[in-house]
C-alpha cells in the first residue's frame, strides 16, 4: 500500500467543495487529505479502507472516537447488523430524525476492535458519497438554516459540524477517493506530524 498526502491551503474552497456545514469555520487550523493505493497484484498486500482507519486511529491512541453518518443511507439488513452490534457491545449512541426517511446516527467506540466492527458494518455508504465523518469529539449538532434547494431557498435542519472548540475530525471523501484531516488542534498542523501517522516507507513524495 502507497499514501499520499496533500495539504489544502484555501480551507474556504476545500469547505465548500465537500458541502460541509460548518460552525466556527474559521477556526480551522489545517487541512490535510490524504490517499491510499493497495497493490492489487499482491493480494497479501490489500488492506480494507476500516482497517487502514483502524491502524490509524489505534496509532493516534486517542479514545473515545465518534462515528456519526446518515443511518437511512444504510439498506435494512446492514441497519439490522449494525443495531444488534451496538447494543450487544453495549456502545453508546444516538439517532437524530431530521425526518421520517432522513435519520443520522452517532456511535461512541472506545476500543480499535468495536471501531472495526462498527467501520466494517457501516463505512460501505462512503463508497456512494454517503455522509460519514469521524471525530474526536461528539460534534455534529443539528440546526434550522436557509438552504438553497431546486433554486430555490427554504429552512431546513441539516448537519452542522461545531468546532467552536479544539478537536479534529475525518471525513471520508467522494466515491472514498480520500480522507480530509480538519483540524484546529497543534497535533495536526504540521505535514511531518501528519505523515507520521503512518508507516514511513508507504509514504509517497
Amino acid at each position: 500500500m502507497q499514501i499520499d498526502i496533500e495539504e489544502h491551503q484555501n480551507h474556504a474552497k476545500t469547505i465548500k467543495e465537500y458541502h460541509l456545514t460548518i460552525r466556527g469555520q474559521d477556526r480551522i487550523k489545517s487541512i490535510y487529505s490524504f490517499e491510499y493505493y493497495n497493490d492489487d497484484s499482491n493480494e497479501d498486500e490489500v488492506i480494507s479502507d476500516e482497517e487502514v482507519l483502524t491502524r490509524l486511529f489505534s496509532r493516534l491512541n486517542r479514545f473515545p472516537v465518534y462515528l456519526s453518518f446518515g443511518f437511512h443511507e444504510l439498506t435494512d439488513l446492514e441497519k439490522t447488523d449494525l443495531l444488534s452490534t451496538v447494543k450487544d457491545k453495549q456502545l453508546s449512541y444516538t439517532k437524530t430524525s431530521i425526518t421520517k426517511r432522513e435519520i443520522y446516527m452517532t456511535v461512541e467506540v472506545n476500543h480499535p476492535t468495536d471501531l472495526f466492527q462498527v467501520l466494517t458494518q457501516s463505512i460501505t455508504m462512503a463508497n456512494y458519497n454517503g455522509y460519514y465523518l469521524i471525530a474526536f469529539t461528539n460534534l455534529l449538532k443539528f440546526e434550522t438554516r436557509r438552504v438553497r434547494r431546486w433554486l430555490i431557498k427554504k429552512e431546513r435542519v441539516v448537519p452542522v459540524i461545531d468546532i467552536t472548540d479544539p478537536t479534529t475530525f475525518f471525513k471520508i471523501g467522494f466515491d472514498f477517493e480520500n480522507v480530509l484531516i480538519f483540524s484546529n488542534e497543534p497535533d495536526f498542523d504540521e505535514l511531518e506530524k501528519i505523515e507520521a501517522l503512518f508507516p514511513e516507507e508507504k509514504i509517497e513524495r
